[in-house]
């Protein structure tokens, strides 16, 4: 098997972002995609590198080494593949773009030469912003594709969970049915009990009766022996798989939750509730509008919401946001939208008249009740 790490160990062919995507078998060797196909057989792959077997999952398919690709692109400097499938070309300009080429403006007049001049200035001036666009814009790519392979990983862990969950809920699917059985043992026996209760109560003569309690006696020896079958359950087992499973599946939501939580981020121009006049109630909005760079902007969206709480207790996060502006009082009344700036007066919030327009594009809204 070849080691290098861009190379498929089967076919030894190059990993790419399309068709040959890396996958990882629960082994942990990686194979390229097609190599994966061809090996499947009768709903298996064996490893051809340790010989081990494994199930394909549900879905169909292993799943991919994003790390394996992240390894390759930082190898390679290529673009993001789980993002954007085709290559990009490199985003650092020619020489040629900020060392101009030989002039051959030496017989046109001052003047015209001067408007050139103007013109070029002005066309260097687009492409450093091009290119600095260029750059914000892999930035934020790589950001996504680390999103990209958090989620995957979260998608591979709760389909961990899935197969556990499965296989306590057969086990105790499997449990129930013994208990089942049991339960009409046990009905059984009873209704033997009773019978016995009932001869024992009639017989007429010794030899009846003799023969009456000699049955009692084997019957009650076989009580025995059957209250020992009793003492299996619960199984042992099925209550530890049960327990830990249910466990770690609590534990594993609530860190996804968690996760989730803390890396969400708001659509741009959601709304989170509709005011109703009666009630007179309104909407403070901050709005990311004012970043510069897209990271900026990222940055911004990806801050916690302002809070009720904290606006109304003036905390210090609140005070910097109302003090730049980016607070404001929205009111919808019959689908019409109205906005009021809010300001600080003598250390008090101060509203001011309302405006017969929307608030600012991508404004994140917060429902207050006055």
């Amino acid at each position: 098997m070849d080691d290098n790490v861009e190379d498929c160990p089967v076919c030894l062919n190059t990993f790419d972002d399309t068709h040959r995507r890396p996958r990882n078998l629960p082994c942990g060797h990686t194979l390229c995609t097609p190599c994966i196909n061809e090996l499947k057989e009768q709903g298996a792959v064996t490893c051809p590198t340790c010989r081990v077997s494994h199930a394909l999952p549900e879905a169909g398919q292993f799943p991919i080494s994003y790390i394996t690709e992240a390894f390759i692109r930082k190898m390679r400097g290529a673009g993001l593949a789980c993002v954007a499938p085709k290559p990009e070309k490199q985003l650092t300009a020619p020489a040629a773009v900020t060392q101009p080429a030989p002039r051959a403006t030496a017989g046109l007049s001052k003047r015209t030469r001067s408007l050139l001049q103007e013109q070029e200035a002005k066309v260097l001036a687009a492409i450093r912003s091009c290119q600095e666009e260029q750059s914000q814009l892999a930035d934020y790519r790589t950001t996504l594709g680390g999103w990209c392979g958090r989620q995957q990983q979260l998608e591979d862990d709760l389909q961990t969970l899935v197969d556990q969950s499965k296989g306590a809920r057969e086990a105790i699917s499997h449990e129930d049915s013994r208990v089942e059985g049991r339960q009409e043992k046990v009905r059984q026996r009873e209704e033997a009990l009773h019978a016995m209760l009932q001869e024992l109560r009639t017989p007429s003569t010794r030899q009846e009766a003799y023969e009456v309690i000699e049955d009692a006696d084997h019957l009650l020896e076989e009580e025995e022996e059957e209250e020992e079958r009793a003492a299996v359950f619960p199984d042992v087992h099925v209550v530890t798989t049960v327990t830990r499973v249910a466990e770690s599946s609590r534990s594993a939501l609530q860190a996804a939750t968690l996760q989730a939580t803390q890396t969400a981020i708001e659509p741009a121009g959601s709304t989170a509730a509709a005011a109703v006049a009666a009630a007179g109630d309104s909407s403070l909005s901050e709005s990311p509008a004012a970043a510069s760079s897209i990271a900026d902007r990222l940055a911004a969206l990806l801050e916690p919401s302002l809070t009720a709480e904290e606006l109304l207790r003036l905390t210090q996060r609140a005070r910097g946001l109302v003090e730049a502006g980016r607070v404001l009082a929205v009111q919808d009344v019959e689908g019409q939208t109205r906005h009021a700036r809010i300001s600080l007066e003598h250390g008090r919030l101060h509203l001011h008249s309302l405006q017969a327009t929307p608030p600012p594009p991508h404004a994140l809204t917060l429902q207050v009740d006055f």
